[in-house]
């Protein structure tokens, strides 16, 4: 919809994406994981410019399971759209 635009979003300059690559043949320490986190959510959004109204939102998760097999991991994502009278969601109510 032209009245609507993307959320303002910024890469972190904290050296986070290194911190999320996550080494598991390093045990956590006290409860911090010294050598990162297989953690992270990337969230989408979009908003009305008119009401400031958010329209659509997706959040994707790339660790979301680690295959037995490959050892390699698998994501998953979810999404959902508000606008006018269209309510519509990739997760159940």
């Amino acid at each position: 919809h032209p009245g609507c635009a993307p959320a303002n979003w910024a890469a972190p300059t904290d050296s986070t994406n290194e911190y999320i690559g996550g080494r598991e043949d390093v045990a956590p320490v006290d409860g911090i994981a010294p050598g990162g986190l297989c953690s992270a959510l990337v969230l989408i959004g979009a908003y009305d410019r008119h009401t400031g109204c958010p329209v659509l939102g997706v959040i994707n998760e790339p660790f979301f399971r680690r295959d037995p097999l490959t050892r390699r991991w698998q994501g998953r994502y979810h999404w959902g759209v508000a606008y006018g009278d269209t309510r519509l969601s990739s997760l159940s109510p």
